[in-house]
């Protein structure tokens, strides 16, 4: 539906549904089913036509819990912003995405009282704060002399902070894997390749003690650079919901 699968992919299917549907699920599972209960959801494999399907199953009651929170995230203060799992927020970046096998209806009443735009700019504020702490380690590492960790800091540091501005531009799938296709869409999107070539040049830098300090210096100046567009708009964000109030 996104766009990144290809031939080989798995189909995922959520179903919302009742919590006491789940449970009789559970209940009549036999040794041979592959049933996974998770503390939310269940998952369910099956594979047909040589094709895995993927079954995801969600109690009503929690979906709609999830939405109401990510509905009501305040970017307008600087105070604790309420968690999603990693769960409930791929949860809701699929729903982004997803279409209805059946209820088209009730899906398309719950899917325009989505604020997705949120996921967004959640991924900005939660991605900030590692950022914050992965550039108060790495200039420890290189205050102490310690050059081969700071280079894989830095790789790490251009991935975290190319995948939030790619979020903060609506790319928020968080599978690590796609971010070659999201870059991709971007610049389809944009017509701009600076940040695809950027990309994979610090990546591809080798690793070398004399132009190492360079290296370093420039991935923390470009990772700057995209902190500074992304906080400019979540500040933008900001301003909306505080004019909206």
């Amino acid at each position: 539906m996104e766009g990144f699968g290809n031939s080989t992919s798995d189909v995922d299917v959520y179903v919302i549904c009742d919590k006491e549907y789940i449970q009789e699920l559970v209940q009549k599972a036999s040794d041979h089913d592959a049933i996974l209960p998770s503390e939310k959801f269940v998952i369910h494999n099956i594979i047909q036509d040589n094709i895995r399907y993927d079954f995801e199953y969600w109690a009503m009651d929690d979906f709609l819990s999830v939405v109401k929170r990510l509905n009501n995230l305040n970017f307008s203060t600087n105070g604790y912003i309420e968690r999603l799992t990693e769960d409930e927020f791929d949860l809701m970046h699929r729903f982004k995405f997803g279409k209805p096998i059946i209820n088209q209806q009730a899906f398309q009443s719950i899917y325009q009282c989505v604020n997705l735009e949120n996921l967004q700019y959640y991924r900005i504020m939660v991605n900030t704060e590692v950022y914050s702490g992965t550039i108060e380690d790495l200039q420890g590492a290189y205050e102490a002399g310690d050059y081969g960790s700071c280079f894989f800091m830095v790789r790490n540091l251009v991935t975290l902070m190319v995948t939030t501005y790619l979020a903060a531009c609506g790319e928020t799938n968080p599978a690590s894997k796609w971010l070659y296709r999201k870059l991709l869409k971007y610049q389809e999107r944009t017509c701009d390749d600076t940040l695809m070539k950027k990309y994979i040049e610090f990546q591809t830098h080798p690793f070398d003690l004399g132009s190492i300090h360079n290296y370093i210096k420039d991935g923390m100046r470009f990772c700057q650079k995209l902190n500074d567009k992304v906080q400019d708009m979540l500040r933008e964000k900001q301003q909306r919901m505080v004019n909206s109030q």
